[in-house]
């Protein structure tokens, strides 16, 4: 008896509670902020004059000429996604339910897709579709004994924007569509291949029906993601003289004129549509618990392609071909070349990019605010999202389910939308924050905490409650606890999740290209600018770098997180 009352004053006052207010009104600032401010100032007069008003809105979408981004976003988002879902779908299938060949090479050569940067590939589609020196139309006019000016393909069309976004799309579904399959038991197929059916009548009729929730979430991930896009149409629509709402967004900002107003009116549509295909996915994916047949004792037995078995294997090698080993080929042989005309002869082979790159300072500024941009906000982005899964998990503070709310909430906010509030929250006092790296950290760490928040979350319900208390029992307090006892026990889930910030923000552009001054280029920034230069040799160089640094997170990430940190 003795001892249980000398606990509580050993342990002395408790004042980690603190600690836990403070990363929650962190988080509050952090998420909260540029959003009011995106709000503020949509409903704000521009000049001097200031005051509330919606002319902002009257402009953004009564003025003629910012009909046709809306009308081209919503025509590429529909299409991508529904591209993207026959595509992804049906490789999704082919791996999980059949005895297609090579299976795992098919899955490697997706997440190679997955983590290949979008604009590299559409310059990459360049050097191949370009419809005057493309290598395939180079091929056709040859094969076809066609005139100079005749071609095949011409990537700078609506129709190429859609091509190349999907390539780098598809990957969502196939993630999505994939980890449902997994989880529906064979048995059901057998019954209606006993029946009669055939393969590809049990995939449409039996299969594919079971995984309806997860078809329809990774539609809405895919039409997402090509919305709110920039790159990709920056470097193919605005040559055919088209614009969609995201290169419209950095013109509304690259104005000499102060059209933050109108930017930010401009970027409400794409914000409230972002939000509710978020919701939508959630609600969807909460339903697809009626696709699991049979629990764990479930078998899966792949269906028998018989015949079809290498025809199908080529069919699901067409998208990979294009999405990975044509655009690095490519990408690689460029970066050797002095002229994209000149073609593969000796001659026409140089170390002259590289060297270019080498003795470029903006290229090593822009590498090293990469670099460092990459470290800080993954360091930061594990540390915030480990902390606030605990509070979440362990119910430490009031309100600890808004903070899991709110560190999901970035999701659905666009990277050029929340672009658009940091500029309008930061370059006002006390904290103008505009033209250094911290308000180009803050954008990657609000846009990928929900992607180290999930990973940490899920990694942390492995760790019981029980193992802690034993700590507590002992006088320690919470913060020891979760330095001591809980960080060790999911740390593979923190270096899981670190990985997992670092390799997007390599590749960050769409917050990047609004919020860069000349001081604090990135590569991606840096990438566009050369391009828009032509300097078509040097990008594939630069290109070919930031693809072997993604591949280097990838393998660090096998070797310290394991095979399936990819699946968070």
């Amino acid at each position: 008896m003795q001892a249980q009352l000398s606990l509580p004053a050993r342990r002395g006052r408790d004042f980690t509670t603190l600690f836990w207010v403070a990363i929650a009104v962190v988080l509050v600032i952090l998420i909260l902020n540029p959003i009011f401010y995106l709000f503020k100032e949509s409903f704000t007069a521009q000049g001097d004059a200031g005051g509330w008003t919606l002319m902002n809105y009257v402009e953004a979408f009564s003025n003629p000429l910012y009909y046709s981004p809306i009308v081209a976003t919503l025509w590429i988002s529909l299409s991508v996604g529904v591209i993207s879902l026959v595509v992804g779908a049906a490789l999704a299938w082919c791996v999980s339910r059949t005895d297609i060949p090579m299976a795992s090479m098919i899955r490697n050569l997706i997440l190679a897709s997955f983590v290949t940067p979008p604009f590299l590939g559409a310059i990459a589609w360049i050097f191949l579709a370009g419809p005057r020196e493309g290598w395939l139309n180079d091929i056709y006019r040859f094969v076809a004994f066609a005139g100079g000016e005749s071609y095949l393909f011409n990537i700078f069309s609506l129709g190429g924007v859609v091509f190349a976004i999907s390539l780098y799309t598809f990957p969502l579904v196939f993630i999505v569509v994939m980890a449902a399959l997994n989880n529906v038991s064979s048995d059901i197929e057998d019954a209606a291949n006993i029946a009669g059916g055939g393969t590809f009548s049990t995939m449409l009729n039996i299969t594919l029906p079971l995984v309806l929730p997860a078809l329809f979430a990774g539609f809405i991930m895919a039409v997402l993601e090509a919305m709110i896009l920039f790159g990709t149409p920056a470097i193919l629509a605005i040559p055919a003289r088209m614009h969609v709402m995201t290169t419209q967004l950095r013109a509304f900002m690259a104005s000499e004129d102060n059209l933050v107003g109108l930017a930010s009116a401009y970027s409400m549509p794409m914000l409230v549509v972002a939000v509710w295909l978020i919701y939508s996915r959630g609600r969807v994916l909460g339903k697809r618990g009626f696709a699991t047949l049979g629990g764990k004792g479930g078998q899966r037995r792949p269906q028998k392609l018989g015949a079809w078995r290498y025809p199908v294997f080529v069919l699901c090698l067409i998208p990979l071909v294009c999405a990975v080993m044509l655009p690095y080929i490519s990408l690689l042989l460029t970066s050797f070349m002095r002229t994209l005309g000149g073609g593969l002869t000796w001659g026409n082979m140089t170390f002259a990019n590289y060297v270019f790159m080498w003795n470029n300072d903006a290229v090593w500024s822009s590498l090293g605010n990469t670099l460092v941009l990459a470290v800080v906000s993954a360091t930061a982005a594990a540390g915030l999202a480990g902390v606030i899964a605990y509070i979440s998990q362990r119910r430490i503070v009031w309100g600890h389910q808004y903070m899991s709310f709110l560190a999901t909430l970035p999701i659905a906010i666009p990277g050029i939308v929340l672009a658009v509030g940091l500029f309008a929250a930061y370059t006002k006092k006390p904290f103008v924050l505009y033209g250094t790296l911290w308000i180009m950290f803050f954008a990657y760490l609000t846009k990928y905490l929900p992607l180290a928040f999930q990973t940490s979350n899920a990694a942390l319900m492995s760790v019981h409650p029980e193992l802690e208390e034993c700590s507590r029992i002992l006088g320690a307090n919470r913060i020891r606890v979760f330095r001591d006892v809980t960080i060790p026990l999911f740390k593979v889930g923190l270096v899981a999740s670190w990985i997992l910030v670092f390799m997007p923000s390599l590749r960050e552009l769409s917050a990047s290209v609004l919020l860069w001054t000349t001081n604090t280029k990135v590569i991606s920034v840096v990438i566009i600018d050369l391009y828009e230069e032509n300097l078509l040799g040097p990008i594939s160089a630069l290109g070919v770098v930031l693809l072997l640094i993604t591949l280097v997170a990838i393998l660090a990430g096998f070797r310290l997180a394991g095979r399936d940190f990819m699946k968070a």
